[in-house]
Parts: structure tokens; sequence; C-alpha cells
């Protein structure tokens, strides 16, 4: 066991302790904020679920911190976690989730569950993970995320800007912004720095790098993964058969990618 492992595995034994304790919510809430929400995860795995404890712990977070430990599940364990709360709660829990790791655990209910969770989610939500789910596990699609910003290529630097700030609410995923054309195809990207230190009555079509990786949303995982290891982008762009962006892939999600096919060729 490495050194870091057994920070993670102490950390963890702290906090399922701290759950099994008597503090009030509020006590243990402001303990529990003191922590990563990765060595909460970790801890969450230690504790009971017939006993209550792990239900203790998700009823002490509030929503935002929720979401950030549910993040660190595998999305089979997510799943079976959310079964131990209620309908509403889930539906909350989901549409706090990145885009991404929300499509992953939805994949692992049963259709018939997923699709009363779909009819309760707010409909823009609903369509994109419904476009996320609907990708093989094997397309690069099921890997994306829909937390980018896009801008057009028609803007001037103060326009670009302002669409950075009012999309920025929702997706905090800044540091690349993504170029469209006014037929809505891919143009490029264009860099948070540069953007912010353009004249801001300039246009921004100088900036805009023209030569962006890019990956179709139906292409194979296994296909098209060398290529993208081969960039350092924090976000690749995903794109439908007409070339407008569906999402992005991120590198994070583009390392669990290589994790994946490397233990597939491994087994």
């Amino acid at each position: 066991m490495s050194m870091n492992e057994a920070v993670i595995r102490d950390r963890a034994a702290e906090i399922a302790e701290l759950v099994r304790s008597d503090l009030s919510p509020k006590a243990a809430q402001e303990r529990l904020a003191e922590y990563h929400a990765g060595d909460i995860a970790a801890a969450a795995e230690l504790l009971s679920a017939s006993a209550g404890e792990r239900t203790k712990l998700f009823r002490t977070l509030d929503m935002d911190e929720l979401a950030d430990v549910f993040e660190y599940f595998e999305p089979e364990n997510s799943a079976e976690y959310l079964k131990e709360t209620d309908l509403g709660k889930t539906v909350l829990l989901i549409g706090k989730m990145e885009t991404d790791a929300a499509a992953d655990v939805l994949r692992e209910f049963p259709k018939e569950k997923r699709n009363q969770l779909f009819e309760l989610l707010d409909e823009e939500l609903r369509r994109k993970l419904e476009l996320i789910v609907s990708f093989d596990d094997d397309e690069i699609g099921s890997r994306m995320t829909t937390n980018y910003i896009s801008i057009s290529s028609g803007m001037t630097a103060a326009e670009a800007t302002r669409a950075l700030m009012d999309q920025a609410k929702e997706n905090d995923n800044i540091s690349i912004l993504f170029v469209t054309a006014e037929n809505g195809f891919f143009c490029g990207a264009v860099g948070l720095r540069e953007l912010l230190t353009a004249e801001k009555h300039s246009e921004i079509k100088p900036l805009i790098q023209q030569s962006f990786p890019y990956v179709y949303s139906t292409e194979k995982t296994e296909d098209c993964i060398e290529r993208l290891k081969s960039y350092s982008e924090s976000s690749i762009p995903v794109l439908d058969s007409g070339n407008h962006i569906l999402g992005v892939i991120t590198l994070e999600s583009l390392l669990e990618a290589v994790d994946d096919e490397m233990g597939d060729d491994y087994a």
C-alpha cells in the first residue's frame, strides 16, 4: 500500500467514526467540510447501509457536496447507493452531477427506472442525458460531457466575454471556448487568456485556433484513443455527423478511457 493510499484509508476511517458519533447534523456537516470529497466517498464504502450509516452521511451533506462525493463512486456503486435515497433527492442529485457522470449512473438503472427519472428531470438536462445515454458504451460519445462554453465566430471579444459569463453560470469548464460558424459548424477554439486580453471591440476571428482536434460521437473509443492521447488539450470537442458540437471529452474522461482500454488489453 502506497503512502497516499494509507492516508486516504486513515481519513476514510476518521470520517466513518465521525458519522457513527453522536454529533449533531450541523456539527457533523462542519467537520465534514474539512475533508476532500474523495475521502468522504472512500468513507461511504466503509459505512453500513442496513444500520443507516450511509444514509446518515448522505443526509448530512448538502446537495452540492453530495454531488461532488458521487463523482468519486464507480457508476454501479452510485446506482446502488441511490437506491437508499428517495426519488426526489435522486433527481436533484443527478441534476447537479457532471452530465457524463450522471449518464454513467443512469445506465446502471433498469430501463423502467431510468425512464422514470428522465421524466422528472428538467427538460434541457433530460435532452442532454438522453443523448449521451443513447450512445453505445464503446462509442466515444458515451464518454462526453455537455460542460463546455460555445461562442460564435462572428462575435467581438466583448460579446464573447458576455457569452462566457452567461454560460459559466451552468458550465465551469472555461479554459477553452469552442467556436461555431453561422451554420453551426465547429470551426476551432479560443483560449480563455487570449480572449480576456484582447481588445474588447476587436473580432475574435484572429484568435481562433482552426487546427484544433475533434472527434465524431459515433467513433469507437478504441479507434480514436491513440489520436486523442497525442494532444495535451484539457477538452476536445465531440461532433455529430453534421459537424455540430454535441459535447466535449475532458482530460479526465480521456484518462479513464485509456485505463479501460489497457484493462481490456490486459484481460
